[in-house]
């Protein structure tokens, strides 16, 4: 049985909702974009506070225990008022630094459960190639993409097959890395007429393991678009996310 619980944390697609015909259909899915990520911006802001404000607090932490060592080593009996009042301060200190360890604890966490998207999915860049960047596409006839379709199919059927079949994400991102050509519409639309088939043959285990891996190829292919870059490009990035 294939474990699909992994994308049940995915944020797919700004668009995937159905919408009343009265509404600006693309405005309203640029705000739920914008929205998204204003979201990820405070987020990521109320991180980078809390780390600041930890490291300034370990700073006068440590400053306040080398002046603590410093009269220590003095010994004057003068010193042993200023001496109380630095460990007093350094107490307090020790007590802000565990509060500040445990608001960014609670925060990474609060990460950790929140959903993936094409922006968090690709935002550690990715891996530099010749396919970085998308070039601009005319637009194609039907009678164009069935053709393309077809020859694709005929030349690399018996390798999207394999890869309908795998299961683990390592041997998937290595057998695209092997394969890039594969990385593109033709292989999820063949993917989907197979589960298609499948189901109709009532092979509903081998069509859910199928369909497994057609959803991994739309959510490249998904990322792609968003991001304007080709492909080939961002899969290896969407392998170590989801991993």
């Amino acid at each position: 049985m294939v474990d699909y619980s992994v994308w049940d944390h995915i944020e797919v697609s700004d668009d995937e909702d159905e919408t009343h015909p009265n509404i600006d259909t693309a405005s309203l899915f640029r705000w739920r974009h914008q929205a998204r990520v204003e979201r990820m911006e405070q987020f990521q802001k109320e991180k980078e506070e809390l780390d600041k404000g930890c490291r300034e607090c370990k700073r006068k932490l440590a400053e306040c225990q080398k002046k603590m060592k410093e009269l220590e080593v003095a010994d004057a009996e003068s010193g042993r008022g200023e001496l109380e009042k630095l460990q007093a301060e350094a107490q307090q200190l020790k007590n802000e630094e565990r509060s500040w360890e445990n608001k960014l604890e609670e925060l990474r966490k609060k990460e950790k459960n929140m959903p993936w998207n094409v922006d968090t999915l690709s935002k550690d860049g990715f891996s530099k190639s010749v396919f970085n960047v998308k070039p601009e596409e005319k637009e194609e006839t039907e009678e164009q993409k069935e053709k393309k379709h077809k020859t694709f199919v005929e030349r690399y059927e018996k390798q999207i097959k394999h890869f309908g079949m795998l299961r683990r994400w390592d041997d998937s991102q290595k057998y695209l890395s092997d394969n890039t050509h594969l990385v593109c519409e033709e292989t999820a639309n063949y993917l989907v007429i197979w589960c298609i088939d499948l189901e109709v043959e009532e092979k509903h285990a081998l069509m859910e393991q199928v369909a497994h891996q057609t959803i991994v190829m739309q959510f490249i292919l998904e990322m792609a678009k968003s991001l304007k870059v080709d492909p080939r490009a961002c899969f290896r990035q969407f392998f170590t996310k989801i991993k």
